[in-house]
């Protein structure tokens, strides 16, 4: 008899290797959902314009994931540049159940997802959860990639817990605040940062946060926190699918240039108003993040619109000019815990990057100057995706 069931399990291992079927992880944060569509190559942007695409789920870092064949390359467009770009999409059955106020929804299916996510092994997320299941929202619908989106509850209900994500999921009340008209996008001022989202922000009640040493924090800290934020998705957002090692290395060498007043002359450049700390006028220099930059030739920067109007509250217009969907509502949370991290707690921030010292990046440049390309870590994670993230060390 044991040997009959020694024999059916080799059988069922090898039946599944014949198939090319192996075992996925979802590698994002634990709130976070991705989504699979029933085509490969498409994304939140290009689904919508595809005749019979649609989302047929949205496993989160829980789920079970099969992968079931080869990736399949497939030219897609780059929802931020609108340009086309060869992506890598795996075919995957998946699995997943979620309870909702006692109820469990339970989903399984077979699509495409992008192949980003996917990781061999499981890692656990940068901003771990601390919600109970029962606390999290249902699963969106068919429509959400139709217009159509519901916002997420606030997970963070009290500061009890006084957790990175926690004071970010509560400060992304007062963050990030569209300050343009997207469909009509105009762009003034010296500096538009200045000009268009600081005189907002200044009017805002200020959250009753403690720092990590105790302080109370500041306007100069939300401000802080608010231009770093800005910065990072319009210069990281496409990046963060590979994982937020990113954007966390673009924040730390922001710090790095913030914190070394020797250096002050070098990275704070162009004019910067009242109000604003080292931090903030490090990253809201357009001459040293292209992102404040208000053309690019003769149109409008890109990257700037997504600075002025991300998507802070899901179903509401954002840069794009239309409701922002799920998929960016999750990047830009993501954003503002990196920049809360940063900010509030720069010490544990400091150690997750510790490997990050250095003051130059670029993205797909492959050179720089006469300096050295490094490749840190943060978390277990590489910074090595040239298209992303380039460091750099200076020969001294």
């Amino acid at each position: 008899m044991l040997i009959k069931y020694v024999v059916a399990f080799a059988f069922l291992i090898s039946a599944s290797t014949a198939l090319g079927q192996t075992v996925g992880y979802l590698d994002i944060e634990d709130d976070q959902i991705i989504s699979v569509f029933n085509k490969p190559g498409q994304n939140w942007k290009t689904c919508q314009e595809v005749a019979g695409c649609e989302a047929v789920g949205w496993p989160d870092n829980q789920s079970k994931i099969q992968i079931t064949g080869p990736a399949k390359k497939v030219s897609t467009v780059n929802p931020y540049t609108n340009q086309k770009e060869l992506e890598e999409y795996l075919p995957v059955d998946f699995e997943y159940t979620r309870v909702v106020n006692g109820r469990a929804w339970k989903k399984q299916g077979k699509g495409w997802i992008d192949a980003a996510y996917v990781s061999k092994t499981k890692r656990e997320a940068f901003f771990t959860d601390s919600v109970k299941d029962d606390e999290k929202e249902c699963p969106p619908q068919q429509n959400v990639y139709k217009g159509t989106v519901q916002r997420l509850s606030n997970l963070g209900k009290s500061f009890s817990n006084h957790g990175v994500r926690e004071i970010a999921d509560e400060l992304d009340q007062v963050v990030g605040e569209c300050a343009i008209n997207p469909k009509n996008p105009q762009v003034a001022g010296a500096n538009p940062y200045d000009h268009h989202v600081l005189p907002r922000l200044k009017k805002k009640s200020l959250p009753k946060v403690y720092r990590e040493d105790g302080e109370m924090m500041t306007h100069e800290d939300l401000i802080n926190i608010d231009a770093l934020a800005r910065t990072m998705y319009g210069e990281m957002a496409s990046c963060y699918k590979h994982g937020l090692q990113y954007p966390m290395t673009v924040a730390r060498i922001a710090v790095n240039r913030a914190d070394d007043e020797t250096r002050h002359a070098l990275f704070i450049k162009d004019q910067h108003a009242a109000g604003k700390g080292d931090l903030a006028k490090v990253v809201t220099s357009p001459s040293q993040f292209s992102v404040w930059r208000k053309k690019n030739g003769s149109k409008i920067n890109g990257p700037l619109l997504m600075a002025m109007c991300p998507p802070q509250e899901q179903g509401k217009q954002f840069w794009k000019g239309s409701p922002a969907p799920r998929d960016e509502f999750d990047i830009w949370k993501n954003t503002v815990r990196i920049a809360t991290e940063a900010v509030l707690f720069p010490n544990r921030f400091k150690n997750r990057t510790i490997q990050v010292g250095q003051y130059f990046y670029t993205s797909g440049l492959g050179k720089f100057y006469n300096m050295t390309r490094v490749t840190p870590s943060i978390e277990g994670r590489a910074v090595s995706k040239n298209a992303c993230v380039e460091v750099w060390k200076e020969r001294r």
